[in-house]
């Protein structure tokens, strides 16, 4: 019985496996889209962006690992 469900699942799961990689074979003919050589017109603000957000995500753990060695209680 046990071999049995075995061949079964195993033909399901190759037709399955067949078929998706059919679809992804047919769907990869879309030409991949090339990044242009210029940055977008807003690029200084998401330079500015992300600067703005890793300096706050550095004085966020700053703060925390101060927060917390605050309320360890060492004397």
């Amino acid at each position: 019985m046990k071999k049995l469900f075995k061949k079964l699942l195993s033909k399901v799961f190759k037709k399955v496996i067949n078929k998706k990689v059919a679809e992804a074979v047919s769907e990869a003919s879309v030409e991949p889209i090339v990044p242009s050589e210029e940055p977008t017109g807003d690029s200084k603000k998401a330079i500015w962006k992300f600067i703005i957000q890793t300096l706050i995500s550095i004085l966020t753990a700053i703060l925390t690992a101060l927060g917390t060695t605050s309320c360890m209680g060492i004397h």
